[in-house]
C-alpha cells in the first residue's frame, strides 16, 4: 500500500468511522493482496468493506503495445455485473450505517 494512502487514512480517521468502501483492483494478480491489506486496516477504521470487488489483471483488462508506455484499459464484458453489484451495495450500505454516525436517525 502507498505510504500516501495509509498517511490519508490515518489523518482522515474519524471522517471514516460507519462508512462503506469497495475496491477495484489491478495488477498482475489484480491487486487482491493489496485490497485484502486495505480491507484489514478498514476494519480497524470502522468501515464497512463490502465483499464484492473488481479484479483487473494487466495481462487480460489492459492492451499494452510497447512496454515503456502506459496501456490502454479494455475491460472485458464479464466485470461490468461485478462492478454494478459493488456500486449498488456502495450506495445502499450508508444508509443503514446512517444512525450509527448520527444517534438521532436511530
Amino acid at each position: 500500500m502507498p505510504g500516501a494512502l495509509k498517511n490519508a487514512l490515518d489523518y482522515l480517521y474519524a471522517e471514516w468511522n460507519n462508512k462503506a468502501a469497495g475496491f477495484v483492483g489491478y495488477g498482475l494478480h489484480g491487486g487482491t493482496r493489496s485490497v485484502e491489506q486495505l480491507r484489514l486496516i478498514l476494519a480497524e477504521m470502522q468501515v464497512a468493506t463490502v465483499r464484492s470487488q473488481v479484479v483487473l489483471s494487466i495481462f487480460n483488462d489492459f492492451e499494452i503495445t510497447d512496454p515503456t508506455q502506459t496501456g490502454t484499459f479494455v475491460p472485458g464484458p464479464h466485470h461490468e455485473p461485478t462492478l454494478v453489484a459493488l456500486l449498488g451495495k456502495v450506495v445502499a450500505w450508508p444508509k443503514a450505517l446512517a444512525p450509527l454516525r448520527d444517534p438521532a436517525l436511530a
